[in-house]
């Protein structure tokens, strides 16, 4: 796996206000969260978003939040006895399209995850959770994360109870952390 290149140069910061006009990650949906949802959400306790600078450039982001993933009986291993397990949740991801193809995406996939494990030690955290666009599931699948069956079967009934095609759809996917010990 190539690494990213200006990993050195690098710096990771908690929003403290809203972003600077001039991020593009090529997705609308994410670009918009960004600066219409961010950091009114952050405000309001919902989420934290991380910016990523590169040379003082902003580069990406990532926000994350608490999230609960539903397992059915196939998905838990024998430590699990719950139905909803523990997760930081992977809200928003996005890197500006003159960082795309570099790694950066990896890059700040490992920090996210890397946040969650280090509070799994004040709060039960077993899982990062997140919803993957479907051209993005294999992409995410390469990093380690899996399929949430149960959530996702819930999903597509809700779907095409409303008219949609569940193919369409976000897909909730689930890392455990436990496999980084």
């Amino acid at each position: 796996m190539p690494r990213f290149p200006f990993a050195s140069e690098m710096a990771v910061h908690r929003m403290e206000g809203p972003p600077e006009p001039g991020f593009d990650c090529g997705r609308e949906e994410q670009t918009a969260f960004l600066y219409e949802r961010a950091y009114a959400d952050q405000l309001a306790l919902l989420s934290v978003t991380y910016l990523y600078y590169v040379k003082g450039i902003l580069a990406a982001f990532a926000t994350v939040c608490m999230d609960a993933v539903p397992l059915g009986p196939r998905e838990r291993d024998r430590t699990i006895p719950y139905q909803e397990v523990s997760a930081c949740k992977l809200a928003q991801l996005g890197v500006a399209l003159p960082f795309q193809g570099m790694g950066l995406g990896r890059l700040v996939v490992a920090d996210v995850v890397s946040r969650a494990q280090d509070e799994t030690g004040r709060i039960g955290c077993r899982f990062v959770s997140l919803d993957a666009q479907p051209d993005l599931v294999g992409w995410y699948e390469a990093r380690g994360f899996v399929r949430n069956t149960l959530r996702q079967a819930r999903r597509e009934q809700e779907a095409l109870a409303r008219g949609r095609d569940p193919s369409r759809i976000a897909v909730s996917m689930r890392f455990d952390l436990r496999t980084l010990r």
